[in-house]
């Protein structure tokens, strides 16, 4: 049976293994497609692409969003999109230079709190020059001011901790919006993930179908097999489709085995045609 993984991260956002590296692991584990959804950046999709020629594997564009609806925020995913898109480009790049500003603001603040971190130490993290809050965490880990990294973000780095600053996020409309008319689809990540909140969030499933919304991410690596089949069922329910992914990003997520969805299982073949159909469903 064919066995995939639609989402994964590399080292342009906060992972550890580059494009081409994630690229023959799957391919020597035997997944037969790969998409790389790196945080708010396209710029591993090229070297992705280059690497699954390369080994033989299908690699489908993907991207990572954090988006802002009518009362909280969550991330998106976007697939099949044409990565040389001038929108598209621009969108992120606005993303990208607000992640950093943030970013400089968060270190200010640590400094102020007592935690004498500096910008070049987190950016010994990251090999692309692309960074967030998980370097920032890794920076605190390393430099022995906190013990661990989930540490930094339950002590300082979530919303509501002392840490936490905001930055300027597209509204889930406008990216939407974005993807489509990048020619790809987008689809609801990991609403496990929002388990304090996923009852009023599902509530506004209909109206987020209504606005564009290709899928939810049902077979998710956190998510128990009970809630894949419930996210399941609200797709079909809602004429959408559901994708999956380990989330997989090597040291930081240890647990997220790269293949593994839901509950450790595999993801099928049936998203790959499913993402598949609805981008040429919308685009063909």
């Amino acid at each position: 049976m064919t066995r995939i993984d639609l989402h994964t991260h590399s080292t342009f956002s906060d992972g550890a293994f580059t494009p081409r590296e994630l690229v023959m692991m799957a391919s020597e584990i035997g997944l037969e497609a790969l998409a790389i959804c790196d945080h708010d950046t396209i710029k591993g999709q090229e070297q992705a692409l280059a690497a699954g020629a390369e080994f033989g594997l299908k690699v489908i564009t993907g991207v990572e969003l954090s988006v802002d609806h009518e009362d909280g925020s969550l991330h998106l995913l976007g697939y099949g999109f044409d990565y040389h898109h001038p929108g598209l480009l621009a969108t992120l790049d606005r993303m990208r230079r607000s992640r950093e500003e943030r970013n400089i603001l968060i270190v200010a603040r640590l400094n102020k709190l007592g935690y004498g971190i500096k910008l070049k130490d987190v950016l010994r993290f990251t090999s692309e020059g692309t960074y967030g809050r998980a370097h920032i965490a890794q920076a605190l880990a390393e430099g022995g001011w906190i013990p661990t990294m989930q540490e930094a973000f339950d002590k300082l780095l979530k919303r509501g901790r002392p840490a936490y600053l905001e930055r300027w996020r597209l509204s889930l409309v406008d990216a939407i919006a974005a993807l489509h008319q990048a020619g790809g689809i987008a689809v609801w990540g990991h609403p496990g993930l929002d388990n304090t909140r996923l009852e009023d969030l599902i509530a506004r499933l209909p109206k987020w179908v209504e606005q564009g919304l290709d899928g939810i991410e049902s077979d998710y690596h956190d998510h128990t097999q009970e809630l894949r089949d419930r996210l399941r069922g609200l797709a079909k329910k809602y004429g959408i489709i559901y994708t999956g992914g380990s989330d997989f990003h090597g040291g930081i997520k240890p647990d997220n085995k790269l293949g593994e969805g839901a509950g450790g299982g595999m993801v099928g073949g049936d998203v790959l045609r499913a993402v598949e159909e609805r981008v040429t469903g919308k685009h063909g």
